[in-house]
């Protein structure tokens, strides 16, 4: 563990003695538990205690009420937040995704009982002592992802948890267990309930971590993308049912390597190798054969932003371009490419290529040779050009400069002024004639 993590352990157990010292029981609990057993890096500390909300407040300097409703306060320590909420059972799921009622209780084994993954309830306490009434230690050990009880019952609670099922076992290596698999495919369609915001972090999550393979090996083959609550791109739909149907020669070992190089995704078991979550992305829409439109479609369900969204299509989008060339006239296309895009899709577009494909090896050495790449570039302004031409300003200055620009990427006039006013007056004096 990092100092960081040692001084956010410390942190909580201090909160943990100062709620026993009035009083109190107090745990730490869930993921930051679970974390320090695997030496895994902590990204934050809850607590969960028997004090209600407002003696949770009573008790430290400086609290906010951030989730009064549920039983969760957070309390600032030393710069640091830390979430602590009232023990609690939760009954009825209507909706499939948030409790209908929550209780306070007393015993935090009934508050373990309410979590999700048995390796997510369990409590540490101040002696040192772990309270891990569901096996939780041992679903660790033995590298699998189970759930506290009928995984049926939990994913008819909260139709998210099959999401997060599927991140935690490919971001720590571990097997869904068949029962867990089974209430996936069960409940697949209660996706439905799910907001898309939720839907996005967790598969951005996925793709951010350390198994986006295995990840996207259990999306697809659940059919869990087919259920969503706004319809994902019939290409993106159609993409994951052929390799739900095509797929199934994957094997997973349990380091969540696939045993068999057959997929109908080709990009897919390459997905480690990029290390940037956008590159994966563009890849794995590419692999699957998603068009830049469908790709900023999705993304539009997804609620990415914009920028990150343009990103990533303006991958896709130089390859869709490139892919129209043969190899005798590719480097025309990708300097068309890099024209339409501009540099930094280039780059990406580059860096994706080299690790994925290497079909154009030259394709960064093009770009950097490349006197221009956008209009800013240019050695000469729109008014200079209308002062030079005696013509007022209008739309004939963009579409001139764009004109130029291509003339001198391509490398047929050089990017100094003169020649590119000289070039400007034969290109209107043409254009004049034949108007």
């Amino acid at each position: 563990m990092t100092d960081n993590d040692e001084v956010l352990w410390s942190g909580g157990l201090g909160i943990v003695r100062k709620l026993e010292h009035s009083g109190f029981q107090a745990y730490l609990v869930g993921g930051c538990v679970r974390d320090k057993l695997i030496g895994r890096s902590l990204h934050d500390i809850d607590i969960a205690t028997s004090a209600k909300p407002e003696e949770v407040m009573a008790t430290f300097a400086r609290t906010l009420p951030t989730g009064l409703k549920h039983g969760t306060v957070t309390v600032m320590e030393a710069g640091r937040a830390y979430e602590v909420t009232t023990f609690r059972r939760e009954s009825d799921y209507s909706d499939s995704r948030r409790p209908d009622e929550v209780e306070f209780v007393l015993d935090i084994v009934e508050d373990l009982s309410r979590r999700d993954f048995t390796f997510n309830a369990m409590a540490f306490g101040s002696d040192g002592m772990i309270v891990d009434p569901f096996g939780g230690q041992d679903a660790l050990r033995a590298g699998v992802v189970d759930c506290v009880g009928d995984p049926s019952e939990r994913f008819g609670e909260d139709a998210l948890r099959m999401l997060r099922a599927i991140r935690f076992a490919s971001e720590f290596e571990f097997a869904l267990l068949p029962d867990v698999w089974e209430g996936i495919i069960q409940h697949r369609q209660k996706l439905r309930n799910v907001a898309m915001e939720r839907v996005s972090a967790e598969w951005d999550k996925m793709m951010s971590g350390s198994g986006p393979e295995q990840a996207n090996h259990f999306l697809f083959k659940s059919g869990l993308l087919a259920h969503t609550k706004e319809a994902l791109p019939d290409s993106v739909k159609l993409a994951a049912e052929r390799y739900r149907l095509n797929g199934s020669t994957w094997e997973w070992d349990k380091w969540g390597q696939a045993t068999s190089e057959e997929a109908s995704l080709g990009n897919l078991l390459q997905l480690p190798m990029l290390s940037e979550p956008d590159h994966r992305w563009a890849a794995l829409l590419m692999g699957a054969g998603i068009n830049e439109e469908d790709g900023a479609e999705l993304f539009r369900s997804l609620r990415f932003s914009g920028k990150r969204s343009d990103r990533i299509t303006g991958i896709m989008g130089i390859n869709e371009m490139l892919s129209v060339y043969d190899e005798n006239s590719v480097r025309t296309g990708w300097v068309y490419a890099v024209l339409d895009y501009g540099r930094a899709a280039a780059e990406d577009w580059c860096t994706v290529n080299e690790i994925l494909d290497e079909t154009l090896a030259d394709a960064r050495k093009w770009l950097k040779e490349m006197p221009v790449v956008s209009v800013s570039e240019l050695n000469v302004r729109g008014d200079e050009l209308a002062r030079s031409l005696d013509k007022p300003p209008g739309p004939w200055i963009a579409t001139l400069l764009e004109e130029l620009l291509e003339e001198v990427a391509f490398g047929s006039i050089p990017n100094d002024k003169d020649s590119l006013l000289s070039a400007a007056k034969q290109a209107r004096g043409t254009s004049n004639e034949q108007g």
